[in-house]
């Protein structure tokens, strides 16, 4: 009797994470590529807000120039830049803010052409659904758990809520990524503004390496999604088993639940390189010594000490 109940709810908790995952399986990818159509639709205020974040980046730029060239006229104490380079560099911004939106599109251009690749490359071996993972599972976990069929439905019920859940955790990083993007593109603006000085041109600088990074996380978001896609098709058509012998069923689900963290945590691995990737969801922090979390902030690299 007790059986009997485990196998019922083992095989409908089963089916339905497997029909949620069919259900939204390439939906994401595919609307959320390397264009703002999903962005501008779903949130209209960012598209009719552009002009007026123009508007506050020219007035932004016109307040640092006039401030750079007041201190210029303080001496040479005050180590400033030569005033006409404050008007050549602020009529070069200035310009570039009217033009930040196609510029953007050009940078978007250039991130479609992987991302499109790997949206095109063919999944080898070829279509397939999740509801396969649960006949898989279930006879994997038969073979090998022959003590208790009751452990082995638990052990099913416990694998496919990771898999899923991790999966779910995946898309939102996905679209946090992807809304991030639009973000940095309407706000572009405001970047520009910061290029008019010296002491101000850091915060330009570091916007364009976060852009660059966040159009590199993008594309790597198709490769770790098709990556899995591909691995679950696998793992379908031969139980687990690798060409030496070895594998099983539970290993071929760690592995995948692992694809899965490291998608996740893909920002936190990219920012201890230097990139400048703005960290979303629940992405862990590279701590130095002494860092507590939320108090400290996060230094990347510390000085070698003797």
């Amino acid at each position: 009797m007790l059986d009997w109940i485990f196998e019922g709810i083992a095989t409908w908790v089963a089916s339905v994470m497997t029909q949620i995952m069919d259900a939204i399986s390439g939906v994401f990818i595919g609307a959320l590529g390397t264009d703002m159509t999903a962005m501008e639709e779903y949130f209209p205020f960012a598209v009719s807000a552009y002009t007026i974040i123009q508007y506050t980046a020219w007035a932004l730029l016109f307040l640092v120039a006039v401030w750079q060239i007041f201190r210029a006229f303080s001496g040479p104490l005050a180590e400033t830049e030569n005033p006409l380079t404050i008007l050549v560099r602020g009529a070069i911004f200035g310009f570039l803010i009217a033009y930040a939106k196609p510029i953007f599109s050009l940078a978007l251009d250039i991130a479609r052409a992987p991302y499109t690749a790997l949206m095109d490359s063919t999944l080898d071996p070829g279509d397939f659904t999740f509801a396969g993972i649960e006949q898989a599972l279930s006879s994997g976990l038969t073979t090998l758990v022959s003590v208790s069929t009751v452990v082995g439905l638990i052990l099913l019920i416990i694998l496919m809520i990771a898999l899923a859940w991790n999966y779910f955790k995946l898309l939102l990083e996905t679209v946090e990524r992807y809304v991030l993007v639009g973000v940095l593109c309407y706000t572009s603006p405001l970047a520009y503004a910061m290029g008019v000085s010296k002491a101000t041109s850091r915060v330009f600088q570091s916007w364009c390496r976060m852009v660059g990074s966040q159009l590199l996380l993008l594309v790597l978001n198709v490769w770790f999604l098709r990556a899995f896609n591909s691995s679950v098709g696998q793992f379908i058509a031969n139980g687990g088993a690798l060409t030496n012998g070895q594998g099983n069923v539970f290993l071929w689900l760690f592995c995948a639940l692992a694809l899965l963290k490291i998608a996740q945590k893909c920002d936190s691995y990219l920012a201890a390189l230097g990139l400048s990737v703005a960290q979303t969801g629940s992405s862990s922090c590279w701590h130095g010594r002494g860092c507590r979390r939320g108090r400290n902030p996060v230094r990347l690299y510390e000085p070698l000490q003797a």
